[in-house]
C-alpha cells in the first residue's frame, strides 16, 4: 500500500490547464479527497494524520489552479475553487467520494458540496473552517496570525507562523505543533513551498468575496441547509483564524443533515495535527459507520 510519502505525482489536463495530484492509501473503497488550506500544497500535510486515513480508504489530494506543480490561475472564489475539484472528478470517472475541507480548503468544501451532482459527496468533513457570510457568523478583527501566515517566506518565519497562527500557547500545544512542522518537512523530497506571497493574494481575494454580504448569493451560508449527507465539524477550542464559535453555528445551521461536532482542547486552527491520531480515528469511524445514512440518526 502506498503512503503520503510513497505516493507518487499524477498529472491530468481539464479544460487545457494540467493539475498535479496523488492517489494513495487502499485501491479498493469511497475515496477520500481532501482539500488543503491557505497557501498549502500537496506537500504541506502532516503524514501522521493522513497516513492512518490512507490506511483504510483510498485518498486523493490536489494541487488547485495556480497551486504547487499544477498550471493555471488561482479562482477568487471559492466556488471556483470548488469547480475545480468537481471537473476533477468527473474526468478521475469517480462516481461518489467523502470530502475533506482544512481552513479555506473547509470553504471550498462547502462549495464543492453544495454544487457537485447529487450523490456525489456522500458524507463532508469540515475542519477548522467557516461558512460565507451570514447572521452570527464571527469573523477575528486581529489579523495579525493570518498576516504572519500571509507573509511567511523563509522556514524560520512559517514556523513562527505556524506556531502562533495554528497552536495555543501551552507548552503542550507548542510542542505538537513544532512536532508535525517537522514531520511536514521531512515527508517527502523535492517538495514544494507554500503558494507565493504574489500568488495568495488571490487565495485571500477568496477569502474577501465569501465573507462579503453583498455577495451572499454566491456563498454557503444561505444554502446550508441543502447539505443533507452527514456531516462532521471539527476545530480547536480556541481558533485564532477562524474563530471557534463558527463551528458552532455550522453545526446549528444542520437541522436537516445527521451532523456531529467535535472540539478539541487547549488547540486551535492546527487540532488536526496536535490531535493526530485521535482525529484520524475519529474521521474513520465516522466514515465508516453505516447507521449515519439514516434520517433519525442525527447526534
Amino acid at each position: 500500500m502506498t503512503t503520503y510519502e510513497t505516493a507518487a505525482d499524477q498529472y491530468i489536463t481539464i479544460n487545457n490547464t494540467k493539475y498535479a495530484y496523488r492517489r494513495f492509501g487502499r485501491s479498493e473503497g469511497i475515496p477520500l479527497f481532501l482539500h488543503m488550506h491557505f497557501r498549502g500544497t500537496m506537500d504541506h500535510w502532516d503524514p501522521t494524520f493522513i497516513n492512518p486515513l490512507a490506511a483504510r480508504r483510498p485518498v486523493i489530494i490536489l494541487d488547485s489552479a495556480g497551486v504547487g506543480r499544477s498550471e493555471g490561475e488561482i479562482p477568487t472564489t471559492f466556488a471556483g475553487w470548488a469547480q475545480v475539484v468537481i471537473d476533477l472528478l468527473g474526468v478521475l470517472g469517480l462516481k461518489q467520494i467523502d470530502l475533506f475541507g482544512f481552513s479555506m480548503g473547509g470553504c471550498a468544501a462547502q462549495m464543492i458540496a453544495l454544487n457537485a451532482p447529487p450523490g456525489l459527496i456522500r458524507r463532508l468533513i469540515l475542519a477548522g473552517t467557516i461558512t460565507s457570510a451570514g447572521e452570527g457568523v464571527i469573523r477575528r478583527t486581529d489579523l495579525s496570525p493570518y498576516n504572519q501566515l500571509r507573509l511567511a517566506k523563509t522556514r524560520k518565519e512559517q514556523l513562527a507562523a505556524f506556531l502562533y497562527s495554528f497552536f495555543s500557547p501551552s507548552d503542550t500545544s507548542q510542542a505538537a505543533g513544532k512536532a508535525s512542522f517537522e514531520r511536514i518537512y521531512s515527508a517527502r523530497s523535492n517538495r514544494t513551498d507554500y503558494v507565493e506571497v504574489e500568488s495568495a493574494k488571490r487565495q485571500g481575494m477568496c477569502s474577501l468575496n465569501f465573507q462579503n454580504p453583498e455577495k451572499a448569493d454566491e456563498g454557503s451560508y444561505n444554502r446550508f441547509h441543502e447539505l443533507k449527507m452527514p456531516v462532521l465539524i471539527a476545530n480547536g477550542d480556541d481558533d485564532l483564524l477562524l474563530p471557534t464559535p463558527n463551528s458552532y453555528l455550522m453545526f446549528q445551521k444542520l437541522a436537516k443533515a445527521n451532523a456531529q461536532l467535535h472540539l478539541y482542547p487547549d488547540s486551535g486552527h492546527g487540532f488536526l495535527y496536535q490531535y493526530a491520531a485521535q482525529f484520524s480515528k475519529l474521521i474513520n469511524d465516522f466514515l465508516d459507520d453505516p447507521h449515519l445514512d439514516r434520517p433519525e440518526s442525527r447526534l
